[in-house]
């Protein structure tokens, strides 16, 4: 059943993306913004998919990249490195916030406080390696993607966004699991291993959507 539910996951944001692009740059950059802040939020959460026990947040984390690739595409590396500033501004504003709201006393016809807590309560380790990894993975992604794009300028979309997902988020799952989980979970491997396999599952499962970018924009792309 989650495998169903994960492939529909995938189709409903990608479509969400696709949306934004056509919109236009802000709605896109939004779109990138909110996915990175529930990658964060639901990095605890976690599922069974294809056999591995796995967060529920992987499906964001890529998305987020695909859609900084479209924004670099599209709009240029400028408003690519703009897009990646206000993101995190975002992000940190909200991991800020959310604790300073917990820390509320809450009053005695509050029933929601407990739930609050469990969900943005969790340690500050967990939500700051999260932060520092996507903002690294992110840069790290622009560049690489930028200098695929311009090696090799008449590539489709997906090879570029496919060969620099799998080394950024590689990386992106190598260090946030032995910065946020060394000493918590039992196998650092297996963690590495089932984390980044369900990834690869997702950037290649995105792959057909990639075949809609050229439709859904009526202009000639700007060199990254």
């Amino acid at each position: 059943m989650n495998e169903i539910t994960f492939l529909f996951h995938i189709a409903a944001l990608v479509s969400f993306i696709l949306v934004a692009l056509r919109i236009g740059k802000q709605a896109l950059i939004a779109t990138l913004a909110v996915q990175i802040i529930l990658a964060n939020l639901f990095v605890m959460k976690q599922m069974t998919c294809f056999g591995l026990n796995v967060t529920c947040s992987e499906v964001y984390t890529v998305g987020s990249i695909f859609s900084m690739n479209l924004i670099q595409v599209y709009f240029g590396k400028k408003v690519a490195n703009q897009a990646l500033e206000i993101v995190f501004f975002l992000l940190f504003l909200v991991i800020i916030m959310s604790q300073i709201q917990i820390r509320y006393i809450p009053s005695e016809y509050d029933t929601m406080h407990s739930a609050f807590a469990s969900i943005l309560g969790y340690t500050p380790r967990i939500m700051f390696t999260s932060f520092v990894s996507a903002l690294i993975t992110q840069k790290i992604d622009m560049e690489l993607f930028g200098w695929i794009k311009k090696r090799f300028p008449k590539t489709p979309f997906f090879i570029p966004f496919a060969l620099a997902s799998l080394v950024t988020q590689f990386l992106d799952t190598v260090f946030f699991s032995f910065v946020a989980l060394y000493g918590i979970v039992h196998s650092m491997k297996d963690i590495i291993l089932m984390s980044y396999s369900i990834k690869v599952i997702i950037i290649f499962t995105i792959a057909p959507f990639t075949l809609l970018v050229k439709k859904l924009i009526r202009h000639d792309p700007i060199q990254v």
